[in-house]
């Protein structure tokens, strides 16, 4: 399935980055209430270690030369695991660009399963907007089904937060410059168990979380140590992208064998302390609705209600 008739793709310009920022939250505010993307989301992946800008990335460019859609693909190796997103300027839906980009994603996802190890299986998933019926159709009627719902927390501040809890043989603290690897490790290992593909490589994740990272900050990033070593980990960014009067927590993660001793709860309720004494009416994130790590009744016990936000669709593009 070809683009329709007076559409072309192309990759995306540096130029174009704000221009896209708002045709994705156009997009996503006129359908679910919000406005979600950053031109840190967005660009800052353009530059990102061992990116193929061509490959991995695509302009929608519509009939009068105007921005008709944007997609991204992704697959760190071994390449049994691919991720893309898609969206379509408002003033372009029901042209058929959707299906379209649908059908050029497949077709950049299948190179890329071409490179996994042979006889494993891959798997391709879409995120997309929650409970959206114009994309469950269109998703579905290529293949796929969902399988995960993303929730967006937040925690409205009417005071000052409660004091975290000391932790027995636990230091809590922020981070010395040039130590953001460490960060990395500690975290990598956290996401092991989590849905989805984990952290990408290290010289990517520093890349789109410190390099290229408008708004880092890096004080409001906090540290669990035991013995020296990063046990726990949450990396705040200043303000939320949904709401910018909110502080945002990018990540968080405690390696397994330390959970369940209130490290977690101790370092989320520092981050708290940090926005509120900043101003922030509030603190929001998002978390798979399914976590098995347990950070769903963290989030719970530290105040923070839930509302659907985000789905992974999954499709299998071949078989083990």
């Amino acid at each position: 399935m070809g683009f329709p008739d007076g559409y072309s793709v192309r990759p995306p310009e540096v130029r174009e980055g704000p221009a896209i920022v708002d045709m994705i939250n156009r997009e996503s505010q006129a359908l679910s209430g919000v406005a979600f993307t950053s031109l840190d989301w967005v660009a800052g992946r353009w530059t990102a270690p061992g990116v193929d800008i061509e490959r991995d990335f695509g302009v929608v460019v519509g009939p009068a030369g105007d921005l008709a859609g944007y997609f991204f693909i992704q697959s760190d190796p071994p390449h049994t695991s691919v991720f893309s997103v898609g969206a379509v300027a408002l003033e372009h839906h029901s042209r058929g660009v959707g299906g379209a980009i649908v059908a050029e994603l497949e077709r950049r996802a299948s190179g890329y399963a071409a490179a996994a190890p042979p006889g494993e299986q891959v798997i391709w998933r879409m995120g997309a907007l929650v409970d959206e019926p114009g994309v469950a159709r269109l998703l579905t009627d290529h293949g796929f089904e969902e399988r995960r719902i993303f929730w967006v927390m937040k925690r409205w501040f009417d005071g000052p937060p409660q004091r975290p809890d000391d932790v027995p043989g636990i230091e809590f603290g922020g981070i010395a410059p040039g130590h953001e690897g460490d960060v990395y490790d500690c975290l990598a290992e956290a996401f092991e168990d989590h849905y989805g593909d984990g952290l990408p490589p290290r010289d990517v994740w520093l890349h789109t979380h410190v390099t290229v990272v408008e708004r880092h900050d890096p004080s409001l990033w906090l540290v669990a140590r035991r013995d020296g070593v990063e046990v726990g980990a949450l990396l705040g960014l200043p303000v939320a992208d949904e709401d910018p009067t909110l502080g945002y927590v990018e990540l968080f993660g405690v390696r397994r064998a330390e959970r369940g001793r209130g490290i977690g709860q101790s370092l989320l309720l520092r981050s708290f302390a940090q926005f509120y004494e900043r101003g922030r009416a509030g603190v929001m994130l998002y978390v798979d609705s399914e976590s098995t790590t347990g950070a769903t009744r963290v989030y719970q016990r530290a105040g923070m209600e839930s509302q659907p936000r985000f789905a992974n669709w999954e499709r299998i593009i071949r078989d083990a």
